[in-house]
């Protein structure tokens, strides 16, 4: 069964790390089913961590290390990962791992995805995942909370001053102290996105803008960064997330089934 509200696709990611074994809320992935395999898409500054720790999710056994192929787009020499304006990585997840992850996550089916070929034209979209505030911890029982964003795109010249490109990074604006409630329109202080990195960015249809059918939304790129200052929340689009995938199908996602 497919996610029908977007929602339901989007995982909250964890690392145990192997200096204190300590287990630690980090991002957000969405699982995705792609030319009838499973996937969870995330950002790379989160695989990133797989270096200090095993990374992990919530299936029907538990906080599991996550079980697959990992990859990433690598950055070039002498850069920072907080230089990096494609941010994108993904596990191609083992068939019973992800069958684990149905207990409490339902795939996004690839025909909800758009490739928007120009961001900055005007529209509204939602930054969707896991807020590390909301992570708690109680003896071995995890828990966590939903949370979405939801902003204007923005102009081009946004994209100019950020030195981004509307048709590979998507930038929209949200201000936590302009935020209001979708649901009664009343100002309030949304959480940090901290943590919701590698979640999704979902469009909302022309017309449908203030709208709470989630089954409208199509999904349109990964978040990974949050210029607080700016009101700035930016990702990156799905062409180079399905162009890294057809990279991992020639290498046979290292074998995994």
């Amino acid at each position: 069964m497919y996610a029908v509200d977007p929602h339901d696709s989007l995982v909250p990611i964890f690392v145990e790390h192997l200096s204190s074994g300590k287990i630690e809320q980090i991002g957000t992935g969405i699982f995705i089913e792609l030319q009838g395999a499973p996937f969870l898409l995330t950002a790379a500054h989160v695989t990133d961590i797989a270096e200090y720790g095993s990374l992990m999710a919530p299936t029907i056994h538990g906080i599991s290390a996550i079980d697959g192929y990992m990859a990433y787009v690598d950055l070039l020499p002498e850069s920072k990962r907080e230089e990096d304006a494609v941010d994108i990585a993904y596990f191609k997840l083992d068939t019973n791992y992800a069958r684990s992850l149905t207990a409490f996550f339902k795939p996004l089916h690839q025909s909800r995805c758009d490739i928007v070929h120009d961001l900055a034209e005007p529209g509204v979209y939602s930054v969707c995942g896991y807020p590390a505030s909301k992570a708690r911890q109680k003896g071995d029982f995890f828990s966590s909370e939903f949370a979405s964003y939801r902003g204007l795109s923005a102009r081009s010249e946004i994209y100019d001053e950020l030195g981004l490109n509307s048709e590979s990074n998507l930038v929209i604006h949200f201000r936590k102290k302009n935020a209001v409630s979708p649901l009664n329109g009343k100002k309030m202080n949304p959480l940090s996105p901290r943590g919701v990195s590698g979640g999704g960015i979902f469009a909302w249809p022309a017309g449908h803008e203030f709208s709470n059918d989630w089954s409208l939304t199509r999904l349109v790129g990964i978040f990974h960064t949050y210029k607080e200052r700016k009101g700035l929340m930016i990702g990156t689009n799905l062409i180079p997330v399905f162009t890294a995938v057809q990279l991992g199908a020639m290498k046979n996602y290292g074998c995994v089934e």
